[in-house]
């Protein structure tokens, strides 16, 4: 994938929420519209993202979620030293990446739905960036199925997914080009 690749798809979502904000993901039935990038890019593309969100002001509001921050803060409650002990010897019949998992995709969902309730200037957008600290415990997917499962009815608009990766065909994207996703939920660029 070239650099033009990724700025056409910030382009191309930018002006889904400008003229089809309503309509994001609803061939599939979820609001979600995937933003698949080169992992190597990251930096550029969310500088890039965030500059491009910045032209929606003041009739769209995008409301960022950085799941970094998000599994930083869940590892901090639980301290680094328990997870790390947890999964090297974990005790019988448990499965603490699973666990692990759990954990952040609750926190992570809790954050969006917060962030998608709070008042603000224009139509709300959730923007999930940084989804690499999701790997190997979970994935993007993993999220998007838990906020329409748990919270459809409380999101407010659309949700963008920021994830690093690489197309594999019109509805699989392989995460971090390690694990691949089928996307059946939303729309993916």
């Amino acid at each position: 994938m070239t650099s033009n690749d990724w700025k056409w798809k910030i382009s191309e979502a930018i002006e889904r929420i400008r003229t089809r904000y309503e309509f994001i993901g609803r061939k599939t039935g979820a609001p979600f519209l995937a933003l698949i990038y080169p992992p190597g890019f990251e930096r550029m593309v969310l500088r890039e993202w965030q500059t491009q969100c910045a032209t929606l002001s003041p009739e769209f509001d995008v409301r960022r979620v950085d799941i970094l921050e998000v599994t930083q803060r869940t590892v901090s409650e639980f301290g680094a030293d328990n997870l790390v002990a947890a999964i090297k010897d974990p005790m019988p019949g448990s499965d603490p990446q699973s666990e692990l998992a759990e954990i952040w995709i609750t926190a992570i969902c809790e954050e969006v739905k917060a962030r998608l309730r709070e008042p603000g200037q224009g139509k709300p957008v959730a923007s999930l960036e940084r989804l690499a600290a999701l790997y190997p415990a979970c994935g993007p997917r993993d999220i998007m199925q838990r906020l329409w499962d748990s919270v459809q009815s409380e999101l407010e608009g659309p949700v963008i997914v920021m994830i690093p990766g690489s197309r594999v065909d019109s509805r699989t994207y392989s995460f971090l080009s390690k694990r691949d996703e089928f996307m059946y939920r939303g729309d993916p660029l």
